[in-house]
């Protein structure tokens, strides 16, 4: 397989298994939505259309002198996106207010102008977008906006025509005034006999008589342009009332809220899947060990406020001790396998404390001992919780501290207690908690399964650390061992360190039992480019 398929597969199976986090995003975001659309203000939109022409004839404008007063910047062409502005300004919409008799306040003013939007859709068409609380309100505001402006627009025409027909007449009636007086100026020359004064007065007469009939012309078209302002604007599309709202549109919030939380959902889970140093699959476990899952049982889902390992019923532990003991037995991952036909000695440890490896170490105590091989089981771990409740009044591995070492092999020997099967011996961990027995009790159990004669199996269940000498004591005595893995509970650090003491200390891990796999795992938890080994030494 890839390992780009597997980093797809691992990336759903964590979004499977955080399910209830992602459908628990979608409701708060569809909640969130709902509240939120359902709290705001009704609105109403309504947009109306208008298109403007020439105020004042270019021609016109362009024969007036560069002294002539042309003010009025509505009157005039402007740009269209400044037209725009002064649509959508304080200063028109002040006129629009007192029209409609709303209040004239400037709060009034400013809450129009932040609900109203004019766009140059071109060089001369416009749209006045607005919003009220009711759709006639709308209505109202939109087509005033439009209608407003374009009769101011006329007015300023209409004035800037007005005033500019003025300068023309009065400056015909300066020239024709100016010409008048040239004609004594002429007779003058004349009756002295300058005639070539006499010419040029008359020239510049003639030059004043044309600028006055000029100016006439222009005076008379602006005059008759003002019966012609406003032709080319006017209201082409009124707005219409509006049979729904604008705001809120519920379900587009909603449906959007849904969307958000989907996105947030999916990407708290991948954050949790990748950030979280808990094993959560058995592809992680197995990475984590450098060894397959030979049993798996689903379990309780840990949760970041609980991170107790639950104590499975007796029935569960008994069937994945067999599973295990089973897989190892027929030789299905390794040679170097426990049960395989001859004597050997198992660690069983977890990287954690746990009620349920006990539990484990007991049943494949038991599946052993069930093929006929005289087995025994040590309970290694002081502070453990007993799992054979007959036993817990019985001297064991402790009170062997004190032993002398000639002797200890044949105390050791009478501690050994029936267990819940035939051919299944237990020595209990003992009653003696000082801190010197609780210290060296465990690395007394290489001495005891050395002394151990012929034909026995051991199977240990040991802390995952022994006072300072780690898990060296209970790895020396052992030939492989098994580790059992709760999901959510260990840390997959801390199971690939000891994982590696265990290797460093002679007892390689052959297998993993885990502990509340999720259902959607289905993997069968070996590591890629897993090989089994080869040959496995006798085990004892």
């Amino acid at each position: 397989m890839e390992p780009g398929t597997v980093v797809w597969r691992e990336t759903a199976q964590s979004l499977l298994r955080q399910k209830w986090l992602i459908m628990g995003c979608i409701v708060l975001g569809l909640l969130g939505a709902s509240v939120f659309a359902l709290s705001q203000t009704t609105r109403w939109t309504a947009s109306s259309q208008l298109v403007i022409g020439p105020a004042v004839p270019p021609a016109l404008v362009g024969k007036l002198s560069d002294g002539a007063d042309k003010t009025g910047p509505l009157g005039m062409d402007l740009p269209a996106e400044t037209q725009a502005r002064v649509m959508a300004s304080p200063t028109l919409l002040a006129a629009v207010v007192k029209q409609l008799g709303m209040p004239t306040d400037d709060k009034t003013i400013q809450e129009l102008a932040s609900v109203t939007r004019v766009k140059a859709v071109t060089d001369n068409a416009y749209l006045v977008t607005t919003d009220g609380p009711t759709a006639q309100t709308a209505v109202d505001r939109a087509n005033a906006i439009a209608s407003i402006y374009l009769a101011q627009r006329n007015t300023e025409a209409k004035a800037l025509l007005t005033n500019l027909a003025e300068q023309a007449q009065a400056r015909s009636k300066t020239a024709t005034q100016q010409s008048r007086s040239l004609v004594s100026q002429i007779d003058e020359a004349v009756g002295r006999g300058d005639n070539q004064t006499a010419a040029a007065l008359r020239d510049q007469r003639v030059g004043l008589a044309t600028e006055a009939r000029q100016a006439a012309d222009d005076a008379a078209a602006m005059l008759k342009a003002l019966s012609t302002v406003g032709a080319g604007s006017q209201l082409v599309t009124p707005a219409t009332t509006d049979t729904a709202s604008s705001s809120p549109i519920v379900a587009r919030d909603i449906l959007v809220g849904g969307i958000l939380g989907l996105v947030l959902g999916f990407g708290l889970a991948l954050l949790r899947s990748h950030l979280t140093p808990y094993i959560l699959t058995r592809d992680q476990a197995a990475r984590a060990t450098s060894s397959p899952v030979i049993a798996a049982s689903e379990g309780h889902r840990r949760r970041f406020w609980q991170r107790s390992a639950p104590e499975l019923p007796q029935y569960e532990i008994t069937a994945l001790g067999a599973e295990a003991s089973g897989a190892l037995a027929r030789r299905e991952l390794s040679p170097r396998t426990f049960s395989g036909g001859g004597p050997g000695a198992l660690l069983v440890v977890s990287a954690s404390p746990t009620p349920n490896s006990a539990g484990i170490a007991l049943a494949m105590a038991e599946a052993n001992a069930r093929d006929g091989r005289e087995t025994l089981l040590v309970l290694a771990d002081i502070e453990g919780t007993p799992v054979l409740p007959h036993l817990t009044g019985h001297e064991g591995l402790t009170d062997l501290v004190m032993e002398p070492a000639a002797t200890r092999a044949i105390r050791a020997r009478k501690l050994f207690r029936p267990g819940t099967v035939a051919d299944l011996y237990v020595l209990p961990p003992g009653l003696n908690h000082e801190e010197t027995a609780e210290a060296v009790g465990p690395s007394l159990v290489p001495g005891i399964v050395a002394d151990l004669p012929p034909g026995y199996s051991v199977v240990i269940h040991g802390p995952a650390s022994v006072g300072r000498h780690g898990i060296a004591p209970l790895a020396a005595a052992v030939d492989a061992s098994v580790l059992v893995v709760q999901v959510g509970l260990d840390k997959e650090m801390d199971v690939a360190r000891l994982t590696g003491a265990l290797q460093f200390a002679g007892a390689p891990v052959l297998g993993v039992v885990l502990i509340g796999a999720a259902p959607q795992d289905e993997t069968l938890g070996i590591p890629l480019n897993y090989k089994p080994l080869d040959s496995a030494p006798p085990m004892r």
